[in-house]
């Protein structure tokens, strides 16, 4: 069975436990990197929310035999009739009123042209910088709305009023993890583990004592704009003493290596490509590039 097939079985059993006053579609969204998701768009007659429910992991879930049509069925009724509900989108149609909620994070632009086209963008060097509403509270958790040109539109702003905001609220809302590798390769191991992969590169590196460092943000998501963070690149680089490299592991985190622990800028690019290829899923890849950023004139360029 097909995830689109599997998407309108699930519709159709959703549609029969919701009743005539919800509409429910299949949608297939391109996401980051051009990775296409399939889920179900539901909305109430007589609401303004239209949760978009993914089914792509419950759809391995079922292929694997470790869940059945009726449970999905029944998880999406769930989310669609009780977390969902909790959120208050009127006031997002203010930019006043969630201007304080506005954050960016950081896309490959080659790999999102498409995606690119509908959204308010900054470009910087092979990236580019996107803009979301943070939503925190409820059953919901935190969750993220990616603003479109339809929003901007709405709110009658510009691309300069959100990176304004941005730049005050990021730092504020997601602040900033700057950790030893060594703190956190326990958990990199126990995670790649179970998928039976691991970079023997950057390992290796650590094994031998070369420091490096992980920048993230405290949700661990979407955490590589840190780098965007005013003045935290110089703060780094004053703490280390040195210029240093700017490895992008993933949209979620970057690698900092000191420049005075290497020779050879081929072997970093060497294992920025492993970790794309072998550990990072596609839709999480940020850049192939290997990054520098200058102690003496703080400045960040590709290598």
């Amino acid at each position: 069975m097909k995830i689109e097939d599997f998407a309108r079985i699930v519709k159709d059993s959703v549609i029969k436990q919701l009743g005539s006053d919800w509409q429910v579609t299949v949608k297939r969204t391109n996401k980051n990197n051009s990775v296409t998701y399939t889920g179900l768009k539901i909305r109430k007659s007589d609401s303004d929310i239209s949760p978009l429910i993914y089914l792509d992991n419950q759809y391995k879930n079922y292929q694997c035999g470790k869940t059945t049509v009726p449970e999905v069925v029944n998880y999406v009724v769930k989310i669609a009739t009780k977390e969902m509900q909790q959120i208050d989108m009127k006031q997002f149609l203010d930019f006043n009123s969630i201007a304080d909620n506005i954050i960016y994070k950081l896309i490959n632009t080659e790999r999102n042209r498409a995606l690119l086209e509908d959204l308010p963008h900054i470009d910087f060097l092979d990236l580019s910088i996107v803009f979301q509403y943070m939503l925190v509270g409820g059953n919901y958790g935190t969750a993220f709305i990616l603003i479109h040109n339809a929003h901007i539109k709405m709110w009658e702003v510009t691309v300069e009023d959100l990176i304004k905001a941005a730049k005050l609220n990021t730092p504020q809302l997601m602040g900033y993890e700057f950790s030893d590798m060594k703190n956190v390769l326990n958990e990199i191991i126990e995670i790649k583990s179970s998928k039976k992969i691991c970079s023997n590169i950057s390992i290796s590196e650590i094994e031998n004592g070369i420091p490096m460092y992980v920048l993230s943000n405290r949700y661990k998501t979407e955490g590589a704009a840190c780098i965007l963070y005013p003045k935290l690149l110089s703060k780094i680089g004053n703490n280390l003493m040195s210029s240093y490299y700017i490895i992008p592991s993933s949209i979620h985190e970057v690698l900092i290596l000191p420049a005075r622990n290497t020779d050879s800028s081929m072997e970093i690019q060497a294992m920025i490509r492993e970790i794309n290829d072998t550990l990072v899923a596609a839709e999480e890849i940020l850049s192939y590039s290997l990054y520098f950023y200058e102690e003496d004139d703080g400045r960040m360029y590709i290598v």
